[in-house]
């Protein structure tokens, strides 16, 4: 029998067959992101219908399909990433493309976390952040972030607004700094646990839905002092603005938390040099979110019981996903 004749008798593959061939070939990572977009697209598709029959015109979706196009635009990138790589014989390009199909699902995790913005109410309406505040008055008989007010100046509110602004800087320093220095496996490896830790905390916030203590606490008149800064704050509330419904329902857990510590612990496996420098960092920034009203204490607690999570469950992710083709070569992949 001919090559051709083989060719001709081998059954053709549904499409459905193709389609999760095509599935199989992405990573762990890539594959949490379609998994969790595609969901939350549907409700954000949802919410605008419902709102334009109701006659509403709020930013509660506010730029919502524009940017699902933009993403979705991006995110069909992934699967041809791999076939440029291969198709590119320059070293240097190679490269190239695969620093930025590393990098990329940093950038599409976010589209997520801003449709869950758009979206968390029409999924759960049943907020929590009356519970939270209750649990601080148990824990410590009072509101912390209340308290924190003595403290306010405009020179500190621009100091810990420099931490928060720098957060996402935070998430990519060490895949970053692995990848130059060339171990590109440990590389995707930090990013995945980060990407692993941000995609849990999303769950949670539609489960607990809670919102921050600056717009809670704000509603019942609690704050007597207002935060302001200089160009530093005034940049990182612009950042906050541009966030569908201030980043209303993203409170419980404190994701800067939890993502700040598992980088820490990945600091520790593989960057150890870069441990205390980013260990000041995470002082600064957890601090930051309590005085700028962003979270609750319990929050910060929450958000760092995410992280023996995300250190056990990323590993395991990976293996189940990679099946028999781990432990791979990045070229497979």
């Amino acid at each position: 029998m001919t090559s051709t004749e083989a060719v001709r008798q081998e059954p053709r593959r549904s499409g459905a067959a193709l389609l999760w061939a095509r599935v199989r070939k992405l990573r762990t990572e890539e594959f949490l992101f379609f998994a969790l977009f595609i969901p939350s697209m549907i409700v954000t598709i949802w919410a605008n219908i419902d709102l334009i029959e109701e006659g509403i015109r709020s930013r509660k979706i506010r730029g919502g399909v524009l940017r699902l196009l933009i993403v979705l635009i991006v995110a069909f990138l992934l699967p041809l990433l791999h076939r440029w790589r291969c198709r590119v014989r320059n070293r240097l390009g190679r490269g190239l493309i695969e620093f930025f199909r590393t990098v990329l699902p940093f950038a599409l995790c976010s589209a997520v976390y801003t449709n869950l913005h758009d979206t968390v109410r029409y999924i759960n309406p049943h907020d929590i952040h009356d519970k939270l505040m209750a649990i601080e008055q148990w824990m410590f008989g009072f509101q912390p972030v209340v308290w924190a007010e003595q403290f306010i100046t405009p020179g500190r509110t621009d100091f810990f607004s420099f931490f928060y602004a720098n957060f996402f800087a935070l998430t990519l320093i060490i895949p970053i700094v692995l990848w130059i220095m060339g171990r590109r496996q440990e590389a995707r490896q930090a990013g995945l646990a980060v990407i692993v830790c941000f995609y849990s905390g999303y769950i949670f916030y539609v489960i607990f839905p809670a919102a921050p203590p600056r717009l809670y606490y704000e509603s019942l008149e609690m704050f007597t002092i207002n935060l302001k800064g200089g160009a530093i704050t005034n940049f990182q509330n612009s950042l906050i603005e541009m966030m569908p419904n201030h980043a209303s329902r993203a409170a419980f857990p404190s994701l800067h938390t939890g993502v700040s510590l598992t980088v820490l612990v990945y600091a520790w496996k593989s960057c150890r040099w870069l441990f205390p420098i980013l260990a000041i960092y995470v002082v600064g920034l957890l601090a930051s979110t309590v005085y700028l009203r962003h979270h609750y204490v319990v929050d910060l607690i929450a958000g760092a019981i995410l992280v023996p999570w995300v250190i056990w469950a990323t590993p395991r992710l990976d293996r189940w996903w990679g099946g028999a083709n781990l432990p791979y070569d990045l070229d497979d992949r």
